[in-house]
């Protein structure tokens, strides 16, 4: 939900705190007052075109803040996901722009610096603007084929899930075709090509780990002498050298054995001597077996180096490490197996992608039949919501022109429109008619509500033209889409200020000399005084006062 708006020096507004709440909110005031300026920063916010005649006269800058509160769609979590933000989703979004007097502009969404299309991607999930069609998702051909399928409920769901697996099964198939077919143009060069690296592969005898054991193999031939040497020097030192140390401790053997003679106390302690000198024996003698063993194979170390230079020049050649090599091979020789039986090999692979797109295309025609029965309920409901409207001649359809295959079916969707008798249907989006767009968006949103997941409408110039009961009804309807999404609506029309949860006056004043537009929240008396002034002029009297009064319980009721 938009929770609030900041400006700050854009044209005559010095500094603005507007504060939205759930529902209908609602700004008013005199033409000229500057209501245009409010929606402009709000298009600052969405990524729009930024001018340094902007920019207030005398300042530096403009810049404008919304917060926005959660809960947020999954779709703008994925967004802001993609684009590397982290958000806590139970926190305020932060959306902010500035725009220099000297032209450059700057975005960042909390408080972190991002690109102007990042700004835009996340903005356009946050806010439509209707009857600005740049910011309206909902004229966009892919908004469009989403909310009716939407519309259309699990059967489309679930069929979309079935076109969407046949579409991936008929392309990777269709994909393998195309490459066995060009392989086919070049075959006997590739098969030769194929043939002559499997020869080489197999002839290297290849094994898992090779590499490694030569390594370790050779390491160890390579310190023969080193290991022959230490071997010795601790041998000798143990046993067989001068002072070695199982002669030495043969002799403290003894002389306890001696001394145990005079006091028996010294038992446990000889036989500990006794036990050390037995098991520095042991390993003595399996130092003497380690020495001998050590083998001096200088034909086996040569073997080994020019092995594993043949290794490491293979490696090199293909550009792989050995068990990469020994994947190389058993893929050459699949794919040498497969085009010595090409022709039957290509034949049942173009059987299977001729099967494949035959399912494709029938699980696409389900979808269509679906589509078209969902698109004429939602066309007649809409057109229903239009006459309420007061848009009684507007013929109302969904158009599904066809397109290219694709995961999504064949169908592209149009909302189509006729406003009156005797005129084609055109494209919702070509309308020319602020009051006309506006009007056919609310049609569409009351439909469509529950189902689009962007939290905020605005909407611009939706009473231009309109009086008595296309008024009243524009308002009630207004009243029935902001109980589902929040809506803010710009308008000169006392119903519509009287049927709003929130009432935001935009006034020009003079100050200090210069023109500045504010903003002020109007509750109470406040309101029925704005009311009545929009439905008198400067004329105000007891009965307009009623009249205002009479208008707000009107819209209360309708809660």
């Amino acid at each position: 939900m938009f929770a609030e708006l900041y400006i700050e020096n854009l044209a005559l507004i010095e500094k603005a705190v507007l504060l939205w709440q759930p529902g209908l909110n609602v700004l008013s005031g005199e033409t000229g007052a500057g209501k245009s300026m409010l929606l402009d920063a709000v298009s600052l916010l969405l990524g729009s075109r930024a001018g340094r005649e902007q920019v207030r006269w005398g300042a530096d800058k403009l810049r404008v803040q919304g917060v926005f509160a959660p809960p947020f769609s999954a779709g703008l979590q994925q967004t802001l996901a993609e684009l590397g933000l982290e958000i806590d989703p139970e926190e305020d979004l932060i959306l902010s722009r500035e725009v220099q007097a000297a032209g450059r502009s700057s975005c960042r969404i909390n408080m972190q610096p991002v690109p102007l299309t990042a700004l835009k991607s996340v903005g356009r999930l946050l806010i439509n603007i209707h009857g600005q069609s740049e910011h309206v998702s909902l004229l966009e051909p892919d908004k469009q084929l989403h909310l009716l399928d939407s519309f259309g409920g699990e059967a489309v769901a679930e069929q979309r899930r079935q076109v969407a697996a046949a579409y991936q099964a008929w392309q990777q198939t269709a994909r393998e075709l195309a490459q066995a077919q060009q392989e086919d143009a070049d075959d006997a060069e590739r098969r030769r090509f194929l043939q002559f690296q499997i020869e080489e592969l197999t002839a290297a005898k290849l094994r898992p780990g090779e590499a490694e054991e030569l390594a370790k193999e050779a390491a160890g031939l390579e310190s023969v002498q080193r290991r022959s040497e230490r071997a010795n020097r601790a041998y000798s030192a143990l046993y067989a050298g001068n002072g070695a140390v199982l002669a030495a401790l043969d002799g403290v053997v003894r002389e306890l054995e001696e001394l145990q003679r005079f006091d028996e106390a010294v038992a446990p302690l000889q036989e500990r001597m006794q036990s050390l000198y037995y098991e520095l024996e042991d390993a003595a003698l399996e130092l003497r077996d380690y020495r001998e063993n050590i083998v001096d194979d200088p034909a086996r170390l040569e073997e080994i180096n020019a092995r594993q230079f043949a290794l490491k020049a293979l490696c090199k050649k293909y550009n792989a490490d050995e068990a990469r090599l020994l994947q190389i091979l058993a893929a050459n020789q699949q794919e040498l197996e497969r085009r010595e039986n090409r022709e039957e090999y290509l034949a049942d692979l173009a059987s299977r992608e001729a099967k494949l797109a035959a399912d494709y295309q029938q699980a696409a025609g389900q979808m269509h039949s679906l589509r078209e029965a969902a698109g004429q309920e939602l066309a007649a409901r809409i057109g229903a919501e239009l006459k309420y409207l007061q848009m009684t001649k507007a013929k109302f359809a969904v158009a599904l022109p066809t397109k290219a295959p694709a995961a999504d079916g064949c169908d592209e969707v149009q909302f189509m429109i006729s406003p009156n008798p005797g005129e084609e249907l055109k494209p919702v989006a070509r309308i020319a008619s602020g009051g006309e767009m506006s009007r056919i968006m609310l049609a569409i949103k009351v439909i469509l509500a529950s189902l689009d997941e962007v939290p905020t409408l605005i909407f611009d110039e939706i009473d231009t033209g309109l009086g008595g009961r296309a008024l009243g009804s524009v308002a009630e309807k207004l009243v029935q889409v902001a109980q589902e999404t929040q809506a803010i609506c710009v308008t000169h029309a006392p119903v519509l200020a009287a049927y709003a949860d929130n009432n935001l006056l935009v006034e020009k004043r003079e100050q200090d000399g210069r023109t500045v537009t504010g903003v002020q929240e109007l509750a109470g008396e406040a309101k029925v005084q704005e009311i009545s002034r929009m439905l008198a002029g400067d004329k105000v009297t007891a009965t307009t006062k009623r009249q205002a009064e009479e208008l707000i319980e009107a819209g209360r009721k309708l809660r």
